[in-house]
């Protein structure tokens, strides 16, 4: 969601913006405020010889026109032609500008503040148009980030996700989302109490859309090691992520951010265990090909006791057939009984023996 020029943020329409005005008794966009050009308020005002004051950018645009079509530098306004297409700083407008933004955005995180803090006794329009702000604040360059910290709102974005509207649900879980992204220190706050139990609780919605922000947060969360470890510690969260990985009926994004999130979830070892245990072997294949030694021994240890179809079995020994004859090879005595019971494992059925026959893995046994 991109702020925009007005001091407010990109609410869905000149609708909600008045309402929001009005609520909050903000103040009104001053006319000197706006570029004549763009309708929009100035960031960075300039002033023509004539006095005239325009965006910077923008009327940088309409000289490059005038060059472009052979006409002389004229002003926007006046039709008028200019001798010079020097630009003058309007550095009081300018501050005068910001310090209205200020006061503002001001106005609207005491508003947000009280809004996400009543919670169910706001309507949820108001609840939405706090967490929009709470989005755009975020996505300001700064320390917008220190604010919503100092304002303590995460955990009254955290809250929101009990709401019983679906979308104050959905809403929070995006802003979350934007929260939390690039700030570990965020992340971490998120791993304490029932947080990351309540998103893994979401992914189980009828809602695709609830489910699709749901699995993006935790892919977020889980680029932290921390979180990687408080999400695999919640029952029944790998288990939903495989099945969405490997679903026909989830939208692509879901299918992709749950893949991803598993990937980041790999990276913790207890995690590669039950991520197996659900059916998805490509984690303990890798650690199994590209470890140390010892997690190498761990993964085969680990296949030896797994239950897998036939079909699975094949696609083992085709990716770690070779891997495990080498473990076999060492002098480490508990290497070579791990993988020799994974080799006995994936050789018990008849087309993934050959695999390893064919592969000269195993040796065929004698006619």
């Amino acid at each position: 969601m991109a702020g925009s020029l007005d001091g407010s943020y990109d609410i869905g329409g000149q609708s909600d913006d008045s309402y929001l005005f009005e609520k909050l008794r903000v103040e009104p966009i001053y006319d000197a405020f706006r570029c004549p050009l763009t309708k929009q308020v100035m960031r960075d005002p300039v002033a023509l010889e004539n006095g005239r004051t325009f965006e910077r950018e923008a009327i940088e645009k309409w000289f490059r026109e005038c060059r472009e079509s052979g006409r002389k530098p004229i002003c926007p306004l006046t039709l008028s032609e200019l001798r010079s297409m020097e630009l003058n700083p309007s550095v009081g407008l300018r501050n005068t500008i910001e310090e209205w933004n200020a006061r503002n955005e001001a106005a609207q995180l005491d508003m947000a503040h009280k809004s996400l803090s009543l919670g169910s006794q706001e309507t949820e329009t108001d609840i939405l148009q706090a967490l929009k702000f709470v989005q755009h604040l975020c996505q300001k360059k700064g320390s917008s980030k220190h604010v919503i910290r100092n304002a303590e709102l995460t955990p009254m974005v955290v809250h929101m996700l009990k709401n019983s509207s679906r979308r104050v649900r959905c809403k929070a879980l995006e802003t979350l989302q934007i929260v939390v992204e690039e700030d570990f220190d965020i992340k971490e706050m998120m791993a304490e109490g029932d947080t990351v139990r309540t998103i893994v609780k979401l992914l189980s919605q009828e809602q695709s859309e609830e489910r699709e922000e749901a699995v993006s947060l935790l892919y977020e969360l889980s680029k932290s090691e921390i979180l990687c470890e408080k999400i695999g510690s919640i029952n029944g969260a790998i288990l939903i992520l495989v099945g969405m990985a490997s679903s026909k009926s989830e939208n692509l994004v879901t299918v992709e951010k749950a893949y991803k999130t598993l990937d980041n979830l790999a990276k913790c070892e207890n995690n590669v265990r039950q991520i197996a245990e659900n059916g998805r072997l490509q984690p303990l294949l890798k650690l199994l090909l590209e470890g140390s030694p010892e997690t190498k021994l761990s993964m085969a240890a680990l296949l030896g006791e797994l239950v897998l179809n036939n079909d699975v079995k094949v696609f083992v020994a085709q990716t770690a057939g070779s891997s495990l004859i080498n473990l076999m090879k060492t002098n480490n005595m508990p290497s070579r009984e791990s993988s020799l019971k994974a080799l006995n494992q994936i050789s018990s059925d008849e087309e993934s023996a050959k695999v390893l026959i064919e592969a000269g893995i195993l040796v065929p046994p004698c006619q």
